[in-house]
């Protein structure tokens, strides 16, 4: 970057420029200056020049007008106040006064009035009917004023010219002393006439006040300022000097003259505006100000161009400075080394390199030294010929050339060429090593041109078979490889040509060896510009990784287990057979298929005799399944068989899916033979009929479910067509379910507590009732969802906050002397039961609660004993050693084996509420219920009869033994704070 010139001459240069320019402008103001104060003077002298012509005509006006009235009485002085109006009326008299009048520059009629204001004769031809309108208070005005003095009223109209007049009035004193008033009319535009006459100065304001400003005539005329008073008065500057004030008409700033009339109350004032003034000065101002500015244009000019030069100057001064630095920069940055001799081989120059090629030279350089002296030293080779390769004693590799200058001298520059052989070495072996690297390659390699000619080519050395000759080398594309191999290598080469690069192409090649696939990759080759393109192809061997895609794809779309399409390529193929329907209108069908009891041979025979069964099972759906039809595996034992193109008609299309199903149910009804086993199957199937359905496929195979949920329910071995009805009933439960799980959550549970009563009549204790407080339907009933929460599993944690709430309140009664003896009856269902940690839970909630296990009383049903004896007997005696108490349910209504009655830890069994509303109408009942309660005492054990409503079946009861009583005879089941109320009761009683 170039130094800029010094401030110094730049503010040298800038300074002689100022004071030129500030001569100028000084020269340039005080000129306007003193022409702007003698456009003044002028013009100050011009007003009062004027101002006295004008005072001079308008007294010579006056005092004519003011000698006509005085004349006037002349001619009547011999009259009285009783002849007057006959003498004026007198021909010569008439004659007199209008000679008179004509005489006169102003006035244009004389009238003579009584002091009552009555016109008694004029010079006018009407005589003393001329209508004369003097402005209110005139005349009173004049014939106050002492002596014979002239009086001046103000502008007004005239009556009959409807112009600006004034009146001048003069007092009349009659042979009989009586007053007569002359009055002469003048128009205003004739005293205007008088005071402009010989006026020629632009701008020139002239009016013709009383000494209070009372504008009477103005030129240029202002008929809206006449008879107005203006401000302010000037009375005390009418001394005739000019003054700078505002102008009387425009009120702009003007020279102002003032001079009284020979009537000292009549003011002439001549007002010159300062705008029109210096109207001149301002023109010569502007001329004086564009010299100036030219003036100034030139030396800013001078200036600009002085600067440049001299920054040329301090440029090329700057640039022939920076060329040396850089020679000498560049010499220094040069990696090699230069020494630079004059013709007598005398060092001119030399740079740092050099230096740290040869150390031992530093000290011997400078300039003008002989270089022959350095060479002698120790370095003879430092002066050679031509070029020439040099190693040195710490393995530096140097190349030395000399070259002639053309004055003789010479110079010899030293290359450092160490890293240059041993790049080259690097590339020699990089060479070698992509060699090997490409002998390693599996692929075929190939450079091509735009026609497909090889131009060179690379096998790996375990090639597959892919070109028909054996040196491709010069052969075309349609020579190395067959046509459709060839065809895509050429689409390859064309998409290179355009775009840069072509990949993804594929090509196979069939041989009795079988199907070799190999993927295309072409890149195009960076070439001199107007070569022919040529192109870089790689063939790769892809045949591997085809086949374990194909692979992939079988296990993303097909079942492992039995070769099925899965749930994904079903569902696919399901939306291929709708779009099908639409456009033929047809009909198709889902038959949804459930293995009955697949879970029992799976527990019984193992998993894989399971598996081999389902194998068996797709085989026959596939062999029963007409062409164009799918047979699908969703997991487990599901199958799905997706038929179509049925029938048009909805119903038609109903039956041929349901004879489908039924030859499906009849095919799985056969034997299957699994390993030594001979195994009967029977399925559920649930169908489905769409046609240009608008429901997601995922909905249609939900209808198929539900439907086979149903046939299932039915006891199996069945088919279901999906009907509406099933679809809300399983809403319905759904939803069930979902509020269920927000019951858990949002603690909408409460506990009713039923009474269990002693044969005395005392309560011994309760049986806790789970009820569920549904925010929207209220208190609902065990039955209405008891079912669901077993079947969901819901019932395990319902079942442990029952139990904990239980054991809570019996831990609440044990601080009560009253209660503490009272027992509580929790049942457990028997998918809880079987959980695995279902003793550690019961014995957490117990240690977590503080209760008396001895208070506490599970009821177990006979459903425990159905299977998995032993380990229910296991918890049982488990819980028994806490001190538990267990009561048998519903005794006598299960299909349990009155065996494990003896093996069980029971404390209490229970005659269902069945026998117990019998009593008094069954005998045989009867007959069961004294056998059930006699077994019971025999093994020690309690008996509770439950669902007690009457007072006979109380007393049969009581009768027969039994221990303790329960039912809607004694209580309902009640909330907590009813039973305790009624606990309050029964202990006051």
């Amino acid at each position: 970057m170039t130094k800029p010139l010094p401030s110094r001459i730049t503010g040298f240069v800038y300074g002689v420029a100022a004071l030129f320019l500030a001569a100028v402008l000084a020269i340039a103001g005080l000129m306007a200056w003193q022409m702007h104060q003698k456009e003044i003077a002028d013009s100050e002298a011009q007003a009062v020049r004027f101002i006295g012509t004008s005072e001079a005509a308008l007294n010579r006006s006056l005092l004519g007008a003011n000698t006509l009235l005085a004349g006037l009485g002349q001619f009547l002085r011999g009259s009285s106040k009783s002849s007057i109006a006959g003498d004026i009326a007198q021909a010569e008299t008439v004659r007199l006064i209008e000679t008179s009048v004509r005489q006169s520059l102003l006035a244009r009629y004389v009238a003579f009035l009584t002091p009552e204001g009555q016109v008694i004769g004029s010079s006018d031809r009407r005589g003393a009917k001329l209508a004369v309108q003097l402005p209110d208070g005139f005349l009173q005005e004049v014939l106050g004023r002492p002596g014979s003095v002239m009086s001046i009223s103000a502008p007004s109209v005239s009556p009959v010219t409807s112009q600006q007049v004034l009146y001048l009035a003069h007092v009349l004193t009659l042979a009989d002393g009586s007053k007569l008033v002359a009055v002469a009319e003048v128009q205003v535009s004739m005293l205007t006439t008088i005071l402009a006459q010989g006026a020629n100065i632009r701008g020139l304001e002239v009016t013709l006040e009383r000494e209070g400003g009372l504008l009477l005539a103005s030129m240029p005329p202002r008929d809206d300022l006449a008879g107005r008073t203006i401000s302010p008065a000037l009375t005390d500057q009418a001394d005739g000097r000019p003054r700078h004030m505002h102008s009387r008409l425009s009120g702009a700033a003007a020279i102002v003259v003032v001079r009284p009339t020979l009537h000292r109350s009549l003011l002439i004032v001549a007002s010159i505006p300062l705008e029109s003034a210096l109207a001149d000065w301002r023109r010569d101002r502007n001329v004086i100000a564009a010299a100036a500015l030219a003036f100034t244009l030139m030396i800013l000019a001078v200036t600009y161009f002085a600067l440049a030069q001299l920054r040329r100057q301090w440029r090329a001064r700057a640039e022939l400075l920076r060329s040396k630095a850089t020679l000498d920069q560049a010499l220094e940055s040069m990696v090699d080394g230069f020494v630079l001799l004059d013709p007598n081989d005398r060092v001119v120059t030399w740079n740092r390199r050099f230096v740290d090629f040869f150390p031992w030279a530093g000290p011997l350089l400078a300039p003008l030294v002989p270089f022959q002296q350095i060479v002698e030293q120790n370095a003879r080779h430092l002066l050679t010929q031509n070029e020439q390769e040099l190693t040195l004693l710490n393995g530096q590799v140097i190349v030395a050339v000399n070259s002639p200058t053309p004055d003789g001298g010479l110079v010899c520059v030293y290359r450092d060429v160490t890293e240059k052989k041993r790049h080259v070495a690097d590339i020699l072996e990089g060479k070698a090593q992509l060699q090997a690297t490409l002998d390693a390659l599996p692929d075929v390699l190939m450079d091509a041109g735009i026609d497909g000619r090889c131009y060179s080519f690379h096998s790996p050395r375990r090639p597959r078979p892919a070109f028909k000759v054996r040196e491709p080398v010069g052969k075309l594309m349609s020579d190395l490889l067959p046509a459709n191999a060839a065809a895509e290598v050429m689409v390859a080469l064309r998409d290179a040509f355009e775009t840069g690069f072509s990949t993804g192409r594929q090509f196979e090649i069939r041989t009795a060896r079988g199907v070799t696939w190999f993927e295309i990759s072409v890149s195009r080759k960076v070439i001199g510009e107007g070569a022919a393109a040529r192109f870089i192809v790689i063939l790769r061997d892809i045949t591997e990784s085809k086949l374990a895609a194909r692979e992939i794809e079988h296990l993303a779309f097909y079942d492992i287990l039995t070769g099925l399409p899965n749930r994904r390529l079903l569902l696919h193929r399901l939306q291929a057979t709708i779009d099908s329907n639409v456009r033929r209108s047809r009909h198709g069908a889902l038959l949804f298929l459930d293995l009955d009891a697949f879970k029992t041979l799976n527990d019984a025979l193992g998993n894989a005799t399971g598996d081999e069964l389902l194998k068996q099972v797709a085989l026959r759906l596939q062999d029963n399944l007409k062409e164009g039809g799918t047979v699908a595996r969703l997991g487990g034992d599901e199958f799905v068989v997706l038929l179509d193109n049925l029938s048009d008609d909805a119903g038609v299309a109903a039956m041929q899916a349901n004879a489908a199903g039924e030859a499906i149910l009849a095919a799985l009804n056969g034997s299957f033979q699994l390993a030594d086993h001979e195994y009967h199957s029977t399925g559920s199937i649930g169908a489905v009929v769409f046609s240009a359905t608008q429901q997601s496929l995922e909905d249609l195979l939900k209808q198929a479910d539900i439907a086979m949920y149903y046939a299932k329910s039915a006891g199996g071995n069945a088919l279901r067509f999906f009907e509406a009805s099933m679809q809300t009933a399983i809403t319905a439960r759904a939803t069930l379910e979902s509020e269920l799980h927000a019951a858990l959550a949002g603690g909408q549970f409460v506990l009713h507590y039923q009474s269990q009563v002693a044969s005395n009549g005392h309560v011994v204790g309760a049986e806790v009732l789970i009820r569920w407080q549904h925010p929207v339907r209220g208190l609902v009933q065990p039955g209405g969802f008891i079912e669901l929460a077993e079947e969901t599993g819901l019932i395990v944690p319902i079942g442990m906050w029952v139990l904990e709430t239980a054991c809570i309140q019996l831990e609440r009664w044990s601080h009560d002397p009253k209660r503490r003896h009272l027992r509580l009856a929790v049942n457990v269902s028997a998918r809880q039961f079987r959980t695995d940690d279902f003793v550690d839970r019961v014995r957490d909630v117990l240690q977590r609660t503080g209760a008396d296990p001895t208070r506490l009383e599970l009821e177990l049903t006979e459903s425990l004993l159905q299977d998995k004896v032993s380990e229910t007997i296991c918890k049982m005696q488990s819980l028994a050693t806490l001190g538990v108490r267990f009561s048998m349910d519903d005794f006598g209504t299960g299909f349990s084996s009155l065996s494990y009655m003896t093996q069980l830890p029971l404390n209490q069994i229970k005659v269902d509420k069945f026998f117990v509303q019998s009593i008094g109408i069954d005998p045989k009942v009867e007959l069961i219920i004294q056998a059930i309660i006699g077994m019971a005492r025999n093994l020690d054990l309690e008996i509770v009869a439950e669902g007690v409503e009457t007072q006979q079946q109380f007393e049969f009861l009581q009768a027969h033994g039994a221990m303790l009583c329960q039912g809607y005879l004694f209580s309902k089941p009640a909330p907590l704070d009813q039973f305790d109320a009624q606990l309050d009761v029964e202990m006051a009683n």
